[in-house]
């Protein structure tokens, strides 16, 4: 089993620095490599395959949330990923 990384960045940004970031990521599906980085931490991920795409928006007393999800298998893990996939789908359904 590979081992496991993470990285997360939260911060406040204007609409125009937004649009930064998601030409960023836009940029990196395109050349097929994301690397993610801030301060000390860093992930570099290679998107491949096919990737579930999931948008959930809400609206509720006043504060407005916005989720963008993208799921691939690494390939390393092809088998794995694929055995999990169906359940995970319904899972991720179900939490809505």
């Amino acid at each position: 089993m590979s081992e496991e990384k993470k990285f997360f960045l939260e911060s406040l940004q204007d609409r125009e620095t937004i649009c930064k970031y998601l030409d960023a990521l836009k940029e990196g599906f395109q050349q097929g490599r994301i690397n993610l980085s801030s301060n000390e931490q860093t992930l570099d991920i290679v998107p491949s395959g096919l990737i579930k795409f999931t948008i959930k928006g809400k609206r509720k007393d006043g504060e407005i949330k916005l989720n963008l999800r993208f799921r691939w298998a690494d390939d390393d893990n092809l088998t794995d990923f694929d055995e999990s996939w169906n359940d995970k789908m319904e899972n991720d359904s179900r939490d809505g």
